[in-house]
């Protein structure tokens, strides 16, 4: 019984569906304006800061979620683990460079280091650490999502060919969802090392794109906007609901506590996925969804950079004080940023490959692969 998904984004089928590729160039997007505000002290965009929760409550479970819709593992076991290994083990350690590099401005530079309002940093050695155990800051989702995909395997090849399969991964897509929503609550997302507790938001919300792979694509697109309708409403109101929501007093309160985020990032992802079809496919909108986790691994750097020039330009006093001027500030960073990694993915593509998760064979021809994308139809097949 063949239990997976059907993917047109495998790369042995050389076809990929328009719209996964806008939905996730969204959410990189959604990513590059959550970052604006940065991890540190500064004042700069106090009035967005409810703007940046709202997207906070889904954008990554919306990354793990269109994951689910093209998961595929019907592979060998070795040649999967491999693959994945690529895909997300290296790129992981390749990024974490500028982590190192910014250990090393610290100590070389510590007034140049306190100029960006970067988040606080432990002593270098330590920031090594942990990178090596797989808890370098911002780039947690390259190790979640290679523990998700590692486990959701193994139960299928373990359960793929029951009767009651999608039962079953039902079962274990809410046990994992309420297991991370705890683990958020109980904030022990770092007690053990690798993103090994993370990976229960990766197995749940992926998992649940897998399960959900087969209705939407199956669907039309009058259906679709009627779901994107609906999971707008419902987000509306998840949202209010969270709002209101205070950290658990008590264990009983925890469930009533998960509900509303969890039934947020669902809806909030749902409404993305639906209307992405709408989009145009623009040439600049599918480079960064064929691209995302590179545009994932610089966006850090890409944010501190062009913070740094423009408030060196800007007095910080003069943004804050106006709600407009902090939100085209708040835009023309992220535009800004994402410009810089269009300049530099195609140099990564070409010199560093085997740092980003491009295989070998496809980094010549790449624009080509990049244009029959775009002439492809983004209908359900």
């Amino acid at each position: 019984m063949n239990t997976a998904a059907p993917t047109e984004n495998d790369p042995n089928t050389h076809r990929r569906i328009v719209w996964i590729d806008i939905a996730k160039a969204i959410a990189m997007i959604l990513v590059f304006y959550g970052h604006i505000s940065g991890s540190g002290d500064n004042p700069w965009f106090p009035d967005l800061e409810n703007s940046i929760w709202v997207i906070y409550l889904f954008h990554m479970p919306l990354f793990f979620m269109l994951s689910g819709l093209t998961f595929n593992p019907n592979k060998a076991w070795r040649e999967f683990i491999v693959s994945r290994f690529k895909r997300l083990i290296i790129p992981y350690f390749f990024f974490s460079l500028y982590g190192i590099a910014k250990s090393i401005l610290k100590v070389t530079a510590p007034t140049i280091f306190a100029s960006f309002h970067a988040g606080d940093m432990k002593q270098p050695s330590q920031e090594l650490l942990n990178i090596l155990l797989g808890n370098a800051r911002g780039l947690w989702f390259f190790l979640a999502l290679f523990w998700g995909d590692i486990l959701l395997y193994a139960f299928n090849r373990i359960c793929g060919s029951r009767l009651y399969f999608r039962m079953y991964l039902s079962i274990l897509v809410v046990i994992a969802l309420f297991g991370w929503f705890s683990i958020q609550l109980t904030k022990t997302n770092e007690l053990l090392p690798f993103q090994l507790m993370r990976s229960t938001e990766a197995i749940g919300f992926v998992g649940l794109g897998w399960l959900l792979a087969r209705p939407i694509r199956s669907m039309n697109r009058r259906t679709m906007s009627l779901w994107g309708l609906a999971s707008i409403f419902a987000f509306i109101l998840c949202v209010f609901w969270a709002s209101k929501m205070d950290a658990p007093q008590y264990p009983a309160q925890m469930l009533y506590t998960i509900l509303p985020h969890l039934a947020a990032s669902i809806t909030g992802s749902l409404v993305i996925i639906t209307f992405a079809q709408w989009i145009p496919s623009w040439h600049w909108l599918l480079y960064i969804g064929r691209n995302t986790l590179t545009y994932y691994g610089l966006n850090g750097i890409a944010i501190a950079i062009v913070r740094k020039v423009l408030f060196s330009i800007i007095p910080v006093t003069i943004v804050v004080s106006h709600v407009l001027g902090q939100l085209i500030l708040g835009i023309s960073i992220v535009l800004i940023a994402i410009l810089i990694c269009r300049i530099t993915t195609p140099v990564l593509i070409r010199w560093c490959w085997w740092g980003i998760g491009v295989d070998k064979k496809n980094r010549k021809d790449f624009c080509t692969l990049l244009r029959d994308s775009t002439k492809s139809s983004s209908s359900y097949q």
